[in-house]
C-alpha cells in the first residue's frame, strides 16, 4: 500500500490546536445526619449499627442542644436580627 502525502497549508497550520484535556477531579463533600435517640439505652447499638453501613466514616455522640442553647448560639453566630418597632420589622422582610 503506497503512503499517501498530504500538504498541509501554512494559513491551515496555524489553525491546528494542541489538544487540550480537561478533568477536575471530584472532592466528596462529607455530609452529615443528626439521628435524635429517645431512649439512651439503645445508644450503643445504635451506633454499632450505624457505623456497619458502607461509607460511614465517624459515628459521634453529642449531647442535644436545649432551646435556651440554640438560640446563644445562634446570637452569637449572628443569625439574630433586632428592630425597634413592627414597622421596621415589616420592611425589613419586605425588601427581602
Amino acid at each position: 500500500m503506497a503512503d499517501k502525502k498530504y500538504n498541509i497549508s501554512e494559513n491551515d497550520m496555524q489553525k491546528v490546536e494542541e489538544p487540550t484535556f480537561s478533568c477536575q477531579a471530584s472532592k466528596a463533600v462529607p455530609g452529615q445526619i443528626t439521628v435524635n435517640i429517645e431512649d439512651m439505652a439503645m445508644l450503643k447499638e445504635i451506633k454499632r449499627a450505624i457505623s456497619m453501613i458502607r461509607g460511614v466514616v465517624s459515628v459521634e455522640k453529642s449531647p442535644a442542644m436545649k432551646s435556651y442553647e440554640r438560640a446563644r448560639a445562634d446570637v452569637k453566630a449572628g443569625r439574630v436580627v433586632e428592630f425597634e418597632n413592627l414597622d421596621a420589622l415589616k420592611e425589613y422582610y419586605n425588601n427581602l
